[in-house]
C-alpha cells in the first residue's frame, strides 16, 4: 500500500472517498450505492475507523462526527454519487460509447458500474493523482480505462483526449464531479468548448458551486468554516455559476439542460426524511445534452 498521504494529492478527493466508504458499509437494503474500492484511498487511521462501520452504532457515531465537522457534505455527497451513477447508466443505455471522466480523482465508476465495462473510459487528472490511483488499484483489471494526465489550467483537454484515442464523432458521456469550482473561467470555458464539439446526443454531467458560496454569502450552515478549511488545505474554490445563468451559458455552446438540481433536490430523491438534512445547498449537479444545432 502506498505511503499516505502523499504530496500533491487532493485532500478533498480523499474526503469524498471516506463518504463513499461509509455509505458502502451500510446493509444492501439501506445504502445508496456500493463502492468497494473507496476504502483503499483512505489513510490507515481512517481505514481503521471505517473497518467496523458495518456495526450500526459505530457507523452512526462516525456519521454524526462527520456531519458536525462539515454540515451536509456527507448526505449531499452520497446522494450526488447515486444521482450521477443513475445518470451515467442511463446515458450508456442511450448509446454513449465513450465515457470521459474529467478530474477523475478517486472516482471508481469505471470499475464498479458494469455498464461502463462495455465503453471506452478516459480518466483525466493530474499525473500525481493518476499514478497514486494506479498503485492503489494495481490488482484490478481495467483494460477499458485510459488514464490521461492533464493540467487543466495550462493544457487543452481536447488535445489530451484526442492524443489518447478519443473520437469527437462518437456519442459520448462526460462527467465532471467536483471540478469546475477548482478552475478559472478560461479552463472552464475550455472544458465546455470540448463538450460543444462532441457528437449530437452526447451527454454531460457536471457539478458546480453557486457563485455566492465562493464569496461566503450563500445562506448555508457551516459555509464559513468550510471555506476557511479549504483555504488552509490549499484547495480553495475559485469559480462558480449562478443557476439562472446556466441555460444561456450552455445554449451558446449548443448544449441544453436536462436537469439542474441543488443538494436539496437530489437529497429529496434518495434520502428518507430529506427535510431533516441541511447543508451544502449551494452545490448543484447538472445533466446536459449536446443538441443537433450546427455552429
Amino acid at each position: 500500500m502506498p505511503t499516505y498521504p502523499p504530496r500533491n494529492v487532493s485532500e478533498t478527493a480523499a474526503n469524498m472517498a471516506l463518504i463513499r466508504a461509509l455509505e458502502t458499509a451500510k446493509p444492501n437494503r439501506q445504502r445508496l450505492f456500493s463502492d468497494p474500492f473507496a476504502r483503499r484511498f483512505l489513510p490507515a487511521w481512517q481505514r481503521a475507523l471505517v473497518t467496523p462501520a458495518k456495526i450500526p452504532p459505530w457507523r452512526r457515531m462516525l456519521e454524526s462526527f462527520f456531519d458536525r465537522q462539515a454540515p451536509g457534505a456527507r448526505t449531499s455527497g452520497a446522494a450526488r454519487t447515486r444521482l450521477i451513477d443513475d445518470w451515467t447508466r442511463a446515458a450508456v443505455r442511450n448509446g454513449a460509447a465513450q465515457v470521459v471522466i474529467m478530474g477523475a480523482g478517486f472516482d471508481c465508476r469505471a470499475l464498479r458500474l458494469d455498464e461502463l465495462r462495455l465503453s471506452s473510459v478516459f480518466e483525466l487528472e493530474r499525473r500525481e493523482m493518476l499514478n497514486l490511483k494506479s498503485r492503489f488499484l494495481a490488482d484490478t483489471s481495467a483494460s477499458h480505462v485510459r488514464r490521461v494526465p492533464i493540467d487543466f489550467l495550462n493544457e487543452q483537454p481536447e488535445d489530451c483526449l484526442v492524443a489518447s484515442g478519443y473520437s469527437p464523432t462518437v456519442k459520448s458521456l462526460f462527467i465532471l464531479e467536483g471540478v469546475t469550482n477548482y478552475l478559472d473561467r478560461s479552463a472552464v470555458d475550455s472544458v465546455f468548448n470540448l463538450f460543444s464539439h462532441s457528437a449530437p446526443g452526447s451527454r454531460m454531467i457536471f457539478t458546480y458551486v453557486h457563485i455566492d458560496a465562493i464569496n461566503g454569502t450563500f445562506p448555508a450552515p457551516g459555509l464559513t468554516a468550510l471555506l476557511e478549511r479549504l483555504r488552509n488545505l490549499g484547495e480553495a474554490w475559485t469559480f462558480g455559476f449562478r443557476p439562472e445563468d446556466m441555460p444561456d451559458y450552455l445554449a451558446q455552446r449548443d448544449l441544453r439542460i436536462v436537469a439542474d438540481l441543488s443538494a436539496t433536490d437530489y437529497r429529496a430523491i434518495y434520502w428518507r426524511q430529506p427535510m431533516l438534512l441541511k447543508g451544502y445547498e449551494f452545490y448543484r449537479a447538472v445533466l446536459a445534452e449536446k443538441t443537433n444545432a450546427a455552429r
